[in-house]
Order: structure tokens, then C-alpha cells, then sequence
């Protein structure tokens, strides 16, 4: 699929990914940015412990931006396999789930909502992938010209929290299927440790290994996903009935949920082409974002949400849901329609979210050290280990009940998401003209050259104020959405859009510039 426009994109640099800063031997050099000359402030670590990593092709640079000399990577469609492989897996499938299970929607209902939504949402990740090639900078950094270096950490464990708990829920599918291949052998706590250990490898490896593995591990996860499909497919008519009539009402609650699948990836997005040249196509990389996110995602969502709507009306299903989840299901379909084969099949499914956990334990690696400056004296690799204890840790609890923790999650993470990603936006295409000189790389890390981040900080807590009495969750509805459903998304964005440029245009007005 993405060897043939693979070929197009590496054309201008055969060999461009070897140029890629992988913890390359040698001195750290001068880099020239847009706006002047800057020092390269990431050091090859001198300890020959960690210089063999180094050697060994592992990344080392954290959170420091890439000069433009060090911006090489010309495989434009990487950024199309790395979301692409990562969401053609069982994480959709049981997020879909959630959609007719945990909001009781109609399989109709909710593959309308799930698709368009989905490719709506996406947009603004899209866009945003295209400011790293011309910035080299990580998106946490990015997020410094807009909230500041030290109100920018809320952000940063708010993104850090997001992109580690869609680790936990992929994590939590996958043990699900491989603990479904032989029901009682092996425990789905111990084979959330496999995956997570099996993904730390991708993650601690970095840039260059994880979009090698993404540009291929798509082939048998597709193709085990299409056998899945034509399994159940004779069985996924017998839906739940549902109540003859509903009302917009009932539905609201599906937009923060598909916000918090979509939205969220605007704060990760630039971490997967910061080392691409200034030159680098932005349309075409924005439509390898959307359709790399949103098309497989929505795709395999409304496959899930078909399979949620059949549980409870196929006792078999029913059972096994009641034993170990949507996994369980799944693993109920393929051993049952094709035996041996069938638990082969289900093996490849469970170690599909390989590319997601991974790429998960990538980004959170670089996040902590937004969370924590002083972590930058740490080694990535170091922060990857930790990163994959957490998610372990939270994902085996949260397994007891999956459909309660992703519905609740999803939606809370999408309320923050709306806010914080409209500043950035706002601050970015309003104030900033669209100038990514704007974003001088010489003050990435000072604090008092850096906005002071208060207007994101102000704009985001008065949003919050009408997200609250406007949210609906399983255990709290505000009184706004007991009259008119769940509305905390929409009030993120709009209170965010309106108090932000109030709050930010009086705070250039008083410190004579942004």
C-alpha cells in the first residue's frame, strides 16, 4: 500500500532517513533555523554506556528543536503509515464498541456520527503536522509559544496522560485477544506486560525504527482484520433493539467522546515530522495525516460499534463479553467459524497494537520532559522504560472495566483537548499571522522570553467553568446537559476561542509584544 508513493517521497533523498539525528556519532553541531543561527543544544551523551546506544541507531535527542540541517527525512508518506499502522488495529474496534455498548446507540446512528466526525475532528491535527517541518520542533515545544514554558507543564501532563491512556486502552484490547487464543492460560494482566514490553521496543528504538515497522506492519494486521470481518460478518445483523424514538439529546454526548479519539492528536501530531525539510509538502502532509488517522479509525469504529450492537442479542458473545471483553467476542468468532487458524489469526490481532502502544511510548517520552524540565537530563531511552512501568500499571486495573474507563476517559480528555488546542490555533493563526518565524527556536527554553502562557492558561480554566455544568459523564451531569445534552465540547472550543483573544490581546498590549 505504501511502498509505490514511498518510492515518489524518498526520490529527492535517497538515503534520507540515515541522515536523520539518531543519536549520530560525533559533536553536536550548529544548526541554522529561519530566523538566524542557533546552536544545536542536543549533546550525543559522553558515557560510552550510553554512546553505545547511540551507535547502535537508537534516538537519542529529546526535546531539543532540529536544526534545519538535520531535517532530512524526505519519506513524506511515513506520516501517513506511522497513524495508518497504528490505528489498523484492534484499539478502534474497541473503541467502536463503546459507541452502541456504553451510549446505546443504533449501529446506523453511530456509523454516521463515527465517520463524520472522525474526519472532522482529525482536521486540526492535520493542519497542525504541517508547522514541524518548518519549525523542527516537537509539539510540546510548539505548545511553549502559546501557554509558556512553565503553564505549558498543565498542558503537558494533560497531553501526557491522553497519549498514555490510549496506550492503556491498546494495551488492554490486545491482552484481551491473546488471553482469548487458550481461555484460562494466560492471564490478561500478564499478557498487557507482553505487549507493553514488545511496544517498549519500538518506542525506546525511536524515530527511524518506529516508522520502518509502521511502513509494514499494516500487511498482516489488514489482512487478519479482513478475515475477522468476513467471521462475524453473517452475525452482525442481529443488532439490539433499540427504542423507536430518540432525540438529539441522547446523542451529544458522542461528540466529545469522537473529539477525544481525533482532537488530541493535534497535540502529538509534530512529533512525527519534526525532521522533515522546510520544503516538505504541506498538503500533501496534511492529507496524510487526516486519511492516516481518520479513514482506518472510523473504518474499523463502526466494525466495532456493529459488533457492540450484536453482543447481548448472540448468547455466546454475551458470555464471553462477560468474561473478558470485547477481545473475548472477538476471540469467541475466531476460534469458534475457524478453530486453530482462528487463534492464529487472533495472536496477529493482539500484537497489532504494537505500532499504537509504541508510538504512544514515543510521545510520552518526549512529554515528560515538558512536564518536567529538570528530565532532560535524563536519557529518552531512560524515560521510555518508566513511560511503559506507568501504562502497565494503570492498564491492568483499568481492565476490570473497560467500557466504563474508555467512554469516561475519552470524553474528559476531548473537553481539555477542545480548549487547549483552539488557543494554540488561535495564537498560531491569529496573532502570529501563520508566521512559523514567529516561533524564534533561540527562546524555546527560556521562560521570560516566552509568552507567559496566563491568557492559555486564563482561557482554558474560564472554559472549564462552562464545561463543567454543560458535561455528562456516568458519574456526574451538569445541569446544563440534563436540558440539552452533553454541550462541554462546544463550550471548550467557543469560551476558549472568545476569552483567549480578549485575554491575550490585552496581555501584548501591556508587555509591547507577543
Amino acid at each position: 500500500m505504501a511502498g509505490t508513493v514511498e518510492k515518489q517521497d524518498s526520490a529527492e533523498a535517497p538515503g534520507a532517513v540515515r541522515d536523520v539525528e539518531m543519536g549520530a556519532k560525533g559533536s553536536p553541531s550548529a544548526g541554522t533555523s529561519e530566523v538566524g543561527e542557533i546552536e544545536d543544544q542536543f549533546q550525543v551523551p559522553r558515557s560510552s554506556f550510553w554512546a553505545t546506544f547511540s551507535d547502535h541507531g537508537v534516538e537519542m535527542r529529546g526535546a531539543e528543536p532540529v536544526p534545519v540541517e538535520k531535517r532530512t527525512d524526505t519519506r513524506y508518506v511515513n506520516v501517513f503509515t506511522v497513524f495508518a499502522t497504528s490505528m489498523t488495529s484492534l484499539l478502534p474496534i474497541g473503541i467502536g464498541s463503546a459507541t452502541t455498548l456504553g451510549f446505546g446507540m443504533s449501529l446506523r446512528d453511530a456509523a454516521l456520527m463515527i465517520v463524520f466526525l472522525q474526519f472532522l475532528f482529525g482536521v486540526p491535527a492535520a493542519y497542525i503536522i504541517t508547522i514541524a517541518p518548518l519549525t523542527g520542533m516537537r509539539q510540546m515545544i510548539q505548545s511553549r509559544y502559546c501557554f509558556g514554558k512553565y503553564c505549558n507543564v498543565l498542558t503537558s501532563v494533560v497531553v501526557t496522560l491522553t497519549v498514555g491512556g490510549f496506550a492503556v486502552t491498546g494495551s488492554i484490547n490486545g491482552a484481551q485477544c491473546l488471553a482469548a487464543v487458550r481461555p484460562g492460560t494466560l492471564p490478561v494482566e500478564a499478557a498487557i506486560a507482553i505487549i507493553m514490553v514488545a511496544s517498549l521496543v519500538i518506542g525506546f528504538m525511536g524515530y527511524r525504527v518506529m516508522h520502518f515497522f509502521t511502513r509494514w506492519a499494516w500487511i498482516p494486521t489488514l489482512v487478519a482484520i479482513i478475515i475477522l470481518v468476513g467471521a462475524a460478518g453473517d452475525q452482525l445483523w442481529q443488532q439490539t433493539p433499540l427504542p423507536a424514538h430518540t432525540t438529539a439529546q441522547e446523542y451529544m454526548g458522542i461528540v466529545a467522546f469522537a473529539a477525544g479519539n481525533m482532537v488530541t492528536w493535534s497535540n502529538v501530531a509534530g512529533d512525527y515530522a519534526c525532521y522533515m525539510p522546510q520544503t516538505a509538502p504541506r498538503l500533501r502532509l496534511a492529507l496524510y495525516c487526516l486519511f492516516g488517522i481518520a479513514l482506518p479509525f472510523s473504518l474499523l469504529m463502526v466494525f466495532g460499534a456493529a459488533i457492540g450492537g450484536a453482543v447481548f442479542t448472540i448468547p455466546a458473545w454475551t458470555a464471553a463479553y462477560k468474561v473478558g471483553g470485547i477481545g473475548a467476542v472477538i476471540g469467541n468468532i475466531l476460534i469458534t467459524r475457524l478453530g486453530d487458524f482462528g487463534r492464529f489469526i487472533l495472536v496477529i490481532l493482539g500484537l497489532s497494537v504494537l505500532g499504537t502502544c509504541g508510538r504512544d511510548i514515543y510521545s510520552v517520552s518526549f512529554n515528560l520532559t515538558a512536564v518536567a524540565p529538570v528530565l532532560r537530563r535524563v536519557p529518552r531511552i531512560v524515560l521510555s522504560v518508566v513511560a511503559t512501568a506507568v501504562i502497565i500499571a494503570v492498564a491492568i486495573p483499568a481492565s476490570r472495566s473497560f467500557v466504563t474507563s474508555v467512554t469516561a476517559f475519552l470524553s474528559i480528555i476531548g473537553y481539555y483537548a477542545g480548549a487547549s488546542v483552539t488557543c494554540f490555533l488561535t495564537e498560531y493563526l491569529w496573532f502570529r499571522k501563520a508566521d512559523p518565524t514567529s516561533f524564534d527556536p533561540k527562546i524555546w527554553n527560556d521562560g521570560r522570553a516566552l509568552p507567559t502562557g496566563l491568557s492559555a492558561l486564563a482561557s482554558v480554566l474560564i472554559a472549564w467553568a462552562f464545561i463543567i455544568p454543560s458535561m455528562q459523564a456516568d458519574w456526574y451531569t451538569g445541569p446544563i446537559a440534563e436540558k440539552t445534552g452533553d454541550l462541554g465540547f462546544e463550550f471548550a472550543v467557543v469560551v476558549a476561542f472568545l476569552a483567549y483573544i480578549s485575554i491575550r490581546s490585552l496581555e501584548i498590549k501591556i508587555r509591547g509584544r507577543l
